[in-house]
């Protein structure tokens, strides 16, 4: 395989990082993404030392600020047209009910409207690259239900329920995105990440196992031609009935399509 371009959002930490390692050292390029250009320095010189070589780039973008997602995904073409593959690996476990600035709940917000924006908003540069997206999602998501009455936690939370109903929407975009890009999600596996210490009791993988498995998904996907699949230990796996919904994913469409109206792709 060719070196690709790829962006991985969330790169500064956990499941990301070690992605980023994996593909630098393969011999990719790779772009960065953080919230703080610290974490980023600092995340870009462990990939240096691990891979032996820096990232081509990186970028900062709070996900909590839908604008400024909408910035970085036009700076990510401009600077990186040749751009081949976007991990939409950024995410947050929120014990309790937060809202953004613009009063998206923040899980909603972070792991399912800031991907689906920039994946939009890049889409015509991956299109013309032949490209395509990889959404990090969960097994947890086999939990969640899609009710529109309750999308954002709106009548009851937990910071469990918010964090499925967010992995459950990356795989309806997925499903729905696969006609228009080559789009894939994942199930990384129980990594030893800050999400999992916020949500669980539990020790996790060490996160170069999550990294591997992103790394090892996308090149069963180049391999095979796979295209709107889930993905759990690089294999295709069956996803929720609620995902394969086609009536919910319409409507989940034209709800989101409602909340980024004023971004014009």
């Amino acid at each position: 395989m060719p070196p690709l371009t790829i962006c991985i959002t969330g790169s500064t930490d956990g499941i990301g990082l070690a992605a980023a390692k994996r593909f630098a050292a393969a011999g990719h390029r790779v772009i960065v993404h953080g919230r703080s250009a610290s974490r980023i320095k600092a995340a870009s010189a462990e990939i240096a030392r691990a891979a032996g070589v820096e990232p081509v780039g990186a970028l900062k973008a709070d996900f909590t600020d839908l604008d400024a997602v909408c910035s970085m995904g036009r700076e990510l073409v401009e600077r990186y047209p040749g751009l081949d593959l976007l991990v939409n690996n950024a995410a947050v476990y929120m014990p309790t009910r937060t809202l953004t600035p613009e009063g998206y709940e923040t899980s909603f917000c972070v792991n399912y409207l800031a991907p689906v924006l920039l994946t939009g908003v890049v889409k015509p540069a991956l299109i013309a690259n032949s490209g395509s997206v990889l959404n990090v999602s969960s097994v947890d998501h086999h939990s969640a239900v899609f009710d529109p009455a309750n999308m954002q936690g709106e009548r009851d939370y937990s910071g469990y329920d918010a964090y499925a109903r967010s992995k459950l929407f990356n795989i309806m975009f997925t499903l729905d995105s696969a006609s228009d890009v080559r789009s894939n999600s994942l199930d990384p596996g129980v990594i030893a990440t800050k999400l999992l210490h916020a949500g669980w009791s539990l020790a996790g993988d060490d996160a170069s196992v999550g990294g591997e498995e992103v790394f090892g998904t996308v090149m069963e996907i180049a391999r095979n031609g796979w295209n709107g699949e889930y993905f759990e230990n690089l294999r295709p796996a069956r996803c929720s009935p609620v995902a394969g919904d086609a009536a919910a994913r319409r409507e989940l469409t034209e709800l989101t399509g409602e909340m980024l109206r004023r971004f014009i792709f």
